[in-house]
């Protein structure tokens, strides 16, 4: 009757979630995780999120229309493909930007034959037009950044796996060890006498950047990982003794410009090299920085020169960056050990409005997102605090 009919409503506003035993999540995942980096950053964001996507590789419910991921795919492999051909001519000092702009409108094509092949309609048309169009303006930054540049592309869609050009980067937790899988769109080398400094490069067509929060909460450390990967153990893909420079994200988009009133061209362009500057952390060095980028104004980094003559930025030395190795691995090893312990409830990442880990989660239906208490909200940081803490984090944890 009434009475029954409560206690199920009663039952089921008690709803929770609860974990895995240890031995189920080790019958589930193996004795070693496969990871990339989408895995770490999806775990980071929300476990209960990771476990569904990979845990029970739960299917999300997807509507059948174009998929947008499609031209950052696009561009990834235009750029990939006409760096090669411009490093297999010379180089970017010797290559003009009429000859680079040709030669991506080449594998531009080339691509548009293999993956749009019987795809004829207005639509397809369209797009691959403006994606053109973008594209166009991205290997021009491209070519601007790397013809005024010393450092010089040494390595496309580099491979870090049991069988690729690296080997995966080894993650070792108390009761599970895991291997980090991936790719790094680019790396560039300078020759400094006996040594070789390189930073990591990566293709950005969406709007995440660097972000020394993220970076404290486990998330975007793809490019960092790969980066003391290199340092540690890349003695056959990268000569001399080797120094990181750091890691830089290229807008692999164009910039919108919004304004109230009309710009001049001269105008737009500014703001434009404006959007277009770099984000990333790179090596306190100022030799480095100006290898990287040796015009007056330095208006490509993630730095810029100061009234004093002093540069300023996202930058590190040698020793940071040597804490913040300490630092990543001991929150991968972390996050292993909660996967390999069965914590599965939910525990979404937050930062104000700028990243909310439930926005475009699939399984907000599973959780009921609207009742989590997990929840961990965060602000930003600054490079000082961020800096500061975890200096603190591996001097406390050894």
């Amino acid at each position: 009757g009434l009475l029954d009919a409560y206690l199920r409503t009663r039952q089921r506003a008690e709803y929770c979630l609860g974990n895995l035993q240890p031995q189920k999540a080790r019958k589930l995942y193996g004795d070693q995780l496969l990871l990339s980096a989408s895995q770490v950053d999806r775990h980071a964001e929300c476990r209960l999120s990771y476990f569904l996507q990979y845990g029970l590789q739960a299917k999300e419910r997807k509507e059948a229309t174009v998929d947008p991921a499609e031209f950052g795919t696009y561009v990834h492999a235009v750029l990939e493909e006409t760096g090669k051909e411009v490093m297999e001519l010379g180089g970017f000092h010797n290559v003009t930007l009429e000859e680079t702009l040709a030669i991506a409108d080449k594998h531009s094509k080339q691509y548009a034959d293999e993956r749009f092949q019987g795809l004829n309609s207005r639509r397809m048309e369209y797009l691959f037009h403006r994606n053109s169009a973008e594209l166009e303006m991205v290997v021009r930054e491209l070519w601007r950044e790397l013809s005024l540049a010393t450092y010089e592309p040494h390595a496309f869609e580099m491979y870090f796996a049991q069988n690729g050009q690296m080997p995966a980067v080894e993650i070792q937790g108390k009761e599970m060890s895991a291997q980090l899988r991936g790719f790094v769109d680019r790396v560039d080398i300078w020759n400094r006498g006996e040594s070789t400094y390189f930073r990591v490069v990566d293709y950005k067509t969406g709007k995440k950047d660097f972000d020394y929060c993220d970076v404290y909460n486990g998330v975007g450390l793809q490019m960092l990982l790969y980066l003391f990967a290199l340092e540690d153990g890349g003695d056959h893909v990268i000569p001399g003794k080797r120094i990181s420079a750091g890691v830089q994200y290229f807008p692999a988009r164009a910039p919108y410009i919004t304004t109230e009133g009309n710009l001049t061209e001269e105008e737009a362009e500014l703001e434009r090299l404006k959007q277009w500057k770099r984000k990333g952390l790179l090596l306190q060095d100022e030799a480095s920085l100006m290898a990287m980028d040796p015009s007056e104004k330095m208006d490509i980094l993630c730095c810029s020169y100061k009234k004093d003559g002093s540069i300023s930025g996202d930058l590190a030395d040698r020793q940071q960056l040597g804490i913040l190795k300490d630092f990543t691995m001991r929150l991968l090893g972390n996050m292993v050990d909660e996967i390999a312990s069965g914590r599965i409830t939910p525990n979404p990442y937050t930062r104000g409005t700028s990243h909310d880990a439930c926005a475009f989660c699939p399984y907000g239906s599973i959780c009921h997102k609207e009742t989590v208490t997990g929840r961990r909200n965060y602000k930003a940081i600054t490079s000082q605090r961020f800096w500061e803490d975890i200096g603190k984090e591996v001097e406390t944890n050894g």
